[in-house]
This record gives structure tokens, C-alpha cells and sequence, in this order.
């Protein structure tokens, strides 16, 4: 069984385990230990859970319109997503994701849309999030640190 849930500090030390493919580390946050210290007010960390174990990580950033102009105000943003490579492949991923939108309805008031960022490069992902109910903009994100990404969004 896969689920959501916010972050808490009884899942500190599994968190700080979590480890993606070398090929990946670009993508996605590389020192999940030093993002736990930095996160702002606005960033929300959540965990994702396979059968009561920690999983995935993610944050969800409730002032993601502040810093994209291609996200409204209604919108959400999901930063550092990642699943442990040993958990990859499994479809883990898929239902967390496709959870997301009834979990974040549930949860926070107000939110329409969750919007990310996936690199151009980084397909497996990119195909995941269209399985998972994403939509691509079609519109491109030009200000990430390793290239272009394309903008997609879920409604809530």
C-alpha cells in the first residue's frame, strides 16, 4: 500500500537514507539531510510510505507563485520529489502521485492546481508524471540549473 503523509520527525533518519540513481542526482535534491535544515515556512515536506516504510520525499511549496510566473496564485508547487532507487520501477511513484491531488483537496484549502518542473532529460520521470495525471503546458521552464524543463500542472 502506498501513502501520503506529512513529514514528521519520527521519520527523520529514513528520510536522510533515501538515495536516487547516480544518472538522477542532477534532477533532484542530492543532500536530502541539508534540505531538511533549509526548509522555508512556505515549503511543506511530506513522505511517501510503501507499506509503513519511508519511501519518497517531496515538498510541497505553497508560495510556488512567488518564484514561477507560470504558476497562479491558486496553484501549489511540488520541489524535491524522489523516490529510493531501490523502490523504483515498482509503480510507487504513479499512486503516490496520483493520490496527491484528493490528498492536497483534503489537507490545505485553497488549492486548484499543483504545478511542477520535471528536466527535459529526465524522460522516466517526465513519463511518470504524465501517467500519473499531469498534463504538459507545452510551455518550457528556461531557469533550471542543469536545462530546460517542461511545466506541467494536476488540477485539485
Amino acid at each position: 500500500m502506498v501513502e501520503i503523509a506529512a513529514y514528521a520527525s519520527q521519520w527523520e533518519e529514513q528520510v536522510k537514507q533515501l538515495k536516487v540513481r547516480a544518472e538522477q542526482q542532477a534532477f533532484t535534491v542530492s543532500d536530502i539531510a541539508l534540505a531538511l535544515q533549509e526548509i522555508k515556512p512556505n515549503e511543506l515536506p511530506h513522505v511517501v510510505l510503501h507499506e509503513e516504510q519511508v519511501v519518497g520525499f517531496f515538498l510541497l511549496d505553497a508560495a510556488y507563485h512567488r518564484s514561477y510566473s507560470f504558476c497562479p496564485n491558486t496553484g501549489w508547487g511540488i520541489r524535491s520529489l524522489l523516490i529510493d532507487q531501490r523502490f523504483q520501477g515498482q509503480g510507487i511513484a504513479k499512486k503516490a502521485l496520483q493520490q496527491l491531488p484528493q490528498f492536497v483537496k483534503r489537507h490545505y484549502q485553497g488549492v486548484e492546481q499543483l504545478m511542477l518542473t520535471v528536466n527535459c532529460r529526465n524522460v522516466a520521470a517526465y513519463s511518470c508524471y504524465l501517467k500519473s495525471g499531469f498534463v504538459d503546458t507545452k510551455e518550457l521552464y528556461l531557469g533550471g540549473p542543469v536545462g530546460p524543463q517542461h511545466i506541467m500542472r494536476c488540477l485539485v
